[in-house]
């Protein structure tokens, strides 16, 4: 429920580089807003609401393990497919750690997730949100990689 962009309500876009950059660094209380998560057996990144407050029942441990590899988002905290759905239902966004393509190949699905943002970077590169099990960055890559994109809607 948090205003973002300066779309029309119910636009269904993609977040610019900026608008990352607020959401996982820059928003009030980011640094607890977000940790790295195996999900019903998915690893990835969760995402929390400003006014994020914990279901009960479960609990939420923000931040990165301090090691990168796919076993680490496991060791960092695992939620059931039940668990998630009571934080879903609070107002938190699970990003999958569904790696990139490039060319006809997909490489490192459960070892990191890239995101593109709208923003470009001169004509041949976007900007986009990276995140490993102990880190997340912004950077920017050739279009022609097969990066994630997660819609936002504007309410």
């Amino acid at each position: 429920t948090n205003q973002i962009g300066k779309d029309a309500p119910n636009t269904w876009r993609t977040l610019t580089f900026d608008e990352w950059k607020y959401v996982v660094f820059n928003r009030p209380n980011a640094s607890s807003l977000k940790g790295v998560a195996q999900v019903n057996g998915v690893n990835g990144l969760i995402l929390l609401p400003d006014s994020w407050s914990c279901p009960a029942d479960v609990t939420f441990k923000s931040g990165f393990h301090s090691s990168d590899g796919v076993e680490y988002y496991a060791a960092y905290q695992t939620f059931t497919a039940a668990e998630w759905s009571k934080f879903e239902s609070a107002g938190a966004v699970f990003l999958p750690a569904s790696g990139y393509r490039y060319g006809s190949g997909v490489d490192d699905v459960q070892y990191d997730g890239y995101y593109w943002s709208a923003t470009a970077d001169g004509s041949y590169n976007a900007y986009y949100l990276g995140f490993y099990s102990n880190h997340l960055s912004r950077s920017y890559a050739y279009r022609y990689y097969g990066l994630s994109v997660r819609l936002v809607q504007d309410l």
